[in-house]
């Protein structure tokens, strides 16, 4: 059982490919929300670059589901505030607890 504090949502890509001969674009989509647990390991805002700075953010995120093959991800937290929209670093599948953990 996992403790809520929040949701992801998946992008899938769809379409692409050819239609009589004509290349077809690619739609992007957001899947239904999926219910997760958030744990920050890094939010700062330390990051800087020549004309600016920027927030560097890093978290654990746990979910319920066990077959999980996204790329990015969209992260929410319990109070409908959006924390960004991440890359997945890493997956792992923890079968003891029935759980998967996503790092971004």
């Amino acid at each position: 059982m996992i403790i809520e504090n929040g949701y992801i949502q998946i992008k899938k890509q769809e379409g692409g490919g050819l239609l009589n001969g004509i290349p077809q674009p690619i739609k992007e989509r957001w899947c239904e929300p999926i219910p997760c647990n958030i744990r920050k390991n890094k939010s700062d805002h330390k990051g800087t670059y020549i004309d600016g700075k920027f927030i560097q953010t890093s978290a654990t995120i746990l979910i319920e589901e066990n077959d999980f093959t996204a790329k990015r991800l969209r992260l929410v937290d319990n109070r409908g505030t959006e924390l960004g929209e991440f890359e997945i670093q890493d997956i792992q599948y923890l079968e003891t607890v029935g759980a998967t953990q996503i790092t971004v």
